[in-house]
């Protein structure tokens, strides 16, 4: 059994009917500003027949002046169709909901299914129909096969017949602990020893609510009022808070705090977490949260500007790029553009370039204006065949421009060089080799 309290718009309707919902049930459905509904078949033990407990409902709606419909039915909708359209107190007996609703017309059935187009109820009234009675007296074949499953639900609607659990909402969840502590902590072990119990409980949240991190702020007061603040963002969503802790680690071993702290504050950041369906024939892929931590040592070892995914700038100079945070890319969308076949007809035969970072200064022998021998460092031999020049030239607005001279050349080693001439210094170097 459920009981439905609707008041008619006003500016307190909604939290008023909310708190003496809140009296008889934890969980209240608010379908709408004025209207809410929630069980009592575990009330029938605590105060008798549902006439009993629509009486109690009265009295205490009477004792702090809030004048509503009340309706009691079998099912939600039901309960909330009557508490809308019909004033007072309406009590109905399991299996007489359709003849309590047969009177209603039947424009309130779109106003409790907001989703459903106004253009159907358009269309039931040229067929004639007024009242929810009419709608239920169709036969049930001849509505699926001329308004489908829509119409099917509209009409087991006007019967009363939908069964169907409570709308409620999931309680907010809190990602966010401080911790005052007793003594001022200068070490990092046993400040560690307090982050980890906080992200323990934490991650048991997350995990609860089928929820991922995408980054962990932690927030220290120091002695002095002073104050540290560090963000990590994580290429995939974790959930394990050991992970976490190590990143963490990690983090304050390089940046350390410059003062004993005083209270700290872990707060996670949340997003949808990263579900992946592994294929038979694919090799597993490293655990996410290992990857993080080893992009972490290395990022200590060599620094943060160093460590990332090569992101190519809008620019057409060669080799222009710069380093941008790693990302994991969607399996799904790698695993479809690995299936991709690409026509036969457009198949075309291209040879890879290995680059040489930085470019190999190189001493150039040249006839006219071609190349005939090339000397560098582990590059040795005449040419026996060159292509070229190529002249590419760009951001002449910019400390960056660039004037060159490039050349294909194969030497007597038996190896494809790309080699470039700068301007205006008429310095050579090789480029890369093509395997």
């Amino acid at each position: 059994m459920y009981a439905c309290l609707y008041r008619p718009a006003a500016e307190d309707a909604a939290n008023r009917l909310l708190e003496l919902a809140l009296h008889f049930s934890p969980a209240v459905e608010r379908t709408s500003s004025d209207t809410v509904v929630f069980s009592i078949v575990s009330l029938r033990k605590l105060m008798g027949s549902p006439h009993q407990i629509a009486s109690e409902i009265c009295r205490l709606g009477y004792e702090q002046k809030l004048e509503a419909n009340l309706a009691i039915a079998s099912n939600p909708d039901t309960a909330i169709l009557l508490a809308r359209n019909c004033a007072g107190v309406i009590l109905v007996t399991p299996g007489e909901e359709n003849f309590k609703l047969a009177s209603l017309p039947l424009a309130c059935l779109f106003a409790v299914q907001t989703n459903v187009s106004l253009d159907l109820l358009e269309t039931l009234q040229r067929w004639g129909l007024k009242t929810c009675g009419d709608l239920a007296a169709l036969p049930e074949q001849g509505i699926a096969e001329r308004l489908g499953a829509t119409g099917i639900y509209l009409r087991n609607l006007a019967c009363g017949k939908i069964n169907r659990a409570l709308r409620i909402p999931p309680p907010k969840t809190s990602y966010e602990e401080r911790m005052e502590l007793e003594h001022p902590i200068a070490l990092l072990e046993p400040l560690l020893f307090l982050f980890s119990r906080i992200l323990n409980e934490l991650c048991g949240r997350l995990r609860a609510q089928s929820q991922g991190a995408c980054a962990l702020e932690a927030r220290l007061e120091l002695e002095e009022q002073k104050k540290y603040r560090c963000e990590l963002e994580f290429p995939v969503p974790l959930t394990e808070s050991a992970a976490m802790l190590k990143l963490l680690q990690l983090h304050l071993e390089r940046h350390a705090p410059e003062a004993p702290i005083l209270a700290f504050t872990l707060r996670l950041k949340t997003t949808e977490p990263r579900r992946v369906q592994h294929g038979f024939f694919l090799p597993p892929a490293p655990p996410a949260d290992k990857l993080e931590l080893t992009l972490a040592r290395i990022e200590g070892m060599v620094g943060k500007q160093n460590v990332g995914a090569p992101v190519l700038l809008n620019t057409h100079r060669p080799d222009a790029f710069q380093i941008a945070p790693f990302h994991v890319p969607d399996m799904e969308m790698v695993q479809k553009s690995l299936h991709t076949e690409t026509p036969a007809d457009q198949q075309v035969l291209r040879l890879a370039i290995r680059l040489f970072r930085p470019a190999l200064y190189a001493n150039v022998k040249v006839a006219g204006t071609a190349p005939q021998g090339v000397s560098a460092p582990g590059v040795q031999g005449n040419v026996i065949r060159s292509a070229g020049p190529w002249k590419t030239s760009g951001e002449w607005w910019a400390s960056t421009s660039w004037i060159r001279e490039e050349w294909d050349v194969a030497l007597d080693d038996g190896a494809l060089y790309r080699i470039y001439q700068e301007s205006p210094s008429r310095e050579w170097y090789v480029y890369g080799i093509y395997d």
